[in-house]
């Protein structure tokens, strides 16, 4: 691909993103004016509140987290927020997404799990209605808050499967945490019929990655990337068609690894590891989908078919129906084959 068109053809293009978490996915504007709506005084602007979140360390990013999850505080400010980024995905030109979200996270709002959930849903729902755009939830059962509170949440979530939610992640420490303890959880949700993620290989190294998919038995791995440390696990990886949500900035940012010289993205993506390519946070580490695809194309200089090749993988391993895949496969295809004729 000519370098000069990147930029252009990836705004253009249509996009598949796969991990993306909505507490993180906010946009600055939104959460300004929550801090107003709630008259606090900790930022007085927009881009005080951006240079707010120039994360130092992961450290800094978990303080952020925390500390802009104390503004929201009604149905109405979760319904609003998801509305506002589903948008924001459509208009970059993202035709399906499935997001992360964790309502335990916010109990400080008084809300119930229920309404929480019930906004998220409206929130995503309105922007479906409005936008060309597709997206289903992905419940987070956070490690940290221990196994022996899995369940009940599997419990709270479960009248919402198939109406918003479509899936059961897992997420959080997974050093202090192993995916083990969530074994008996997933389990139950398989036979529930939620489809299964869970972050793995992130802060963790490859044994994290084995015990998601032989104790979890996730159809898919969060991240994964660390995963490159073990030869044995690519090759399985490669051979049992496992995908990687990988977030190529987040990494960075996290000082998971320090540069993309130094990310094994093109190394997956090069040996035929089903990779996709996510945002995770992005106003937290400054970036969109849009941006991430510019990143790797820019450092590995792929080209139209690799580009095309990422996002029809992206529908491939998503939890969408076989009727759906087709649907969204013919979209991408068909820009693509437009491209082709007009070059």
């Amino acid at each position: 691909m000519k370098k000069e068109n990147i930029p252009e053809i990836i705004r253009r293009m249509p996009k598949v993103e796969l991990h993306l978490h909505l507490e993180g996915a906010f946009t600055f504007e939104f959460l300004f004016g929550l801090i107003k709506k709630y008259d606090e005084q900790e930022v007085k602007s927009i881009d005080e509140l951006k240079q707010k979140f120039i994360l130092k360390d992961f450290q800094h990013f978990i303080e952020m987290w925390f500390w802009k999850n104390k503004f929201f505080r009604t149905a109405e400010d979760f319904e609003e927020s998801t509305y506002q980024t589903i948008k924001n995905l459509s208009l970059q030109n993202v035709i399906y997404s499935e997001a992360f979200f964790s309502p335990w996270d916010f109990k400080l709002s008084g809300l119930t799990v229920e309404a929480i959930t019930e906004a998220t849903i409206s929130g995503i729902r309105r922007a479906e209605s409005e936008y060309p755009i597709k997206c289903g939830l992905i419940v987070d059962i956070v490690r940290d808050h221990g196994s022996d509170t899995a369940m009940n949440r599997l419990n709270q979530i479960t009248p919402y499967l198939n109406k918003g939610i479509i899936g059961l992640g897992l997420g959080g420490n997974e050093r202090d945490f192993p995916a083990s303890d969530f074994k008996e959880v997933f389990r139950e949700a398989r036979k529930r019929g939620f489809r299964l993620t869970a972050h793995a290989g992130e802060a963790a190294g490859p044994e994290s990655v084995w015990s998601a998919i032989i104790d979890l038995q996730a159809e898919r791995i969060g991240h994964g990337v660390r995963a490159v440390e073990d030869p044995h696990l690519v090759d399985y990886l490669i051979k049992k068609e496992i995908p990687l949500e990988i977030c190529v900035t987040s990494n960075i940012k996290t000082k998971v690894f320090p540069s993309i010289q130094n990310h094994p993205f093109n190394t997956f993506f090069k040996k035929d590891v089903k990779v996709t390519i996510n945002s995770d946070d992005p106003p937290m580490f400054g970036s969109d989908i849009t941006n991430e695809l510019e990143l790797i194309c820019s450092e590995y200089n792929y080209s139209d078919n690799e580009l095309e090749k990422l996002t029809s993988t992206a529908v491939d391993v998503s939890f969408l129906s076989n009727n759906e895949k087709k649907k969204y496969s013919n979209l991408i295809k068909s820009f693509w084959e437009e491209r082709n004729i007009s070059l």
